[in-house]
């Protein structure tokens, strides 16, 4: 085992050695030619949707607006012949044998 001596010198021998370190001198433009290397060496990312341009997302969101008021449009419109879809549906109904006059649901 050291003893309190041999402990004391070497704290003692660490506290001159820092104290024998200098300041070191260093050029005013080395922090910036530093940066601007980590800059350079920065990979890139390439956005994944690079493609997809502000302008053609407003025309993309004005063709899906005019598809959902078309269809809208068309709903509406069709509501005056629902009679002859209904009587459409029967025969469809009828054809496939999905009518049935018993309250089972198992058929």
């Amino acid at each position: 085992m050291k003893t309190k001596k041999d402990i004391n010198q070497q704290v003692d021998d660490t506290f001159k050695s820092l104290e024998a370190i200098e300041k070191v001198e260093v050029n005013h433009f080395f922090k910036h030619k530093v940066l601007q290397k980590i800059q350079a060496e920065k990979e890139v990312k390439q956005p994944v949707f690079s493609w997809f341009t502000p302008q053609l997302q407003l025309a993309t969101l004005s063709v899906i607006l005019l598809l959902n008021f078309g269809t809208i449009f068309y709903a509406f419109n069709n509501s005056s012949q629902s009679t002859s879809s209904n009587s459409d549906i029967k025969t469809f109904a009828q054809e496939y044998s999905l009518q049935s006059d018993s309250s089972s649901i198992l058929n």
